[in-house]
């Protein structure tokens, strides 16, 4: 009976938690937010999975890219770091317009990629810490 609870749960907020995560990562520089706050919101969402449908399930649907996102974020993260070394300082928020047709002008900065680095290091890291807990514990140990 508590599976069936738990089944239900996982459809009504895994895909709100990725929303809201999604929205905290856009806002993350401007309000409240950010790469590492959406990173423990779509961890959360694994979680969600992983309770509800059981470790393998999520080990089989994201399990091969987790090590290969930590990596993508971590150069992310650098790249927009040493995107301001040219400007003279390392970390320095760097701004570029683009214009869309129809859409007006679209205002991208470094401080963005690198929220998205982060987002990126810290969902997979998290997802393949809870997917290591939820591990059943291996026998015979010494």
């Amino acid at each position: 009976m508590a599976e069936r609870y738990l089944a239900l749960l996982d459809r009504i907020l895994t895909p709100i938690l990725f929303v809201l995560a999604i929205i905290f990562l856009i806002v993350g520089h401007n309000e409240p937010g950010g790469g590492f706050i959406a990173g423990l919101v779509v961890a959360t969402a694994f979680l969600m999975q992983i309770l509800a449908r059981g470790d393998d399930f999520v080990r089989k649907l994201i399990g091969v890219y987790l090590q290969p996102t930590m990596g993508v974020g971590l150069v992310i993260a650098i790249f927009s770091a040493v995107l301001s070394l040219p400007e003279g300082a390392f970390l320095l928020g760097t701004w570029w317009k683009i214009s869309l047709p129809g859409a007006g002008v679209l205002e991208i900065g470094s401080p963005t990629l690198f929220d998205i680095g982060v987002f990126l290091v810290v969902s997979a890291f998290v997802t393949s810490y809870l997917l290591e807990l939820s591990r059943p514990a291996r026998g015979n140990r010494r």
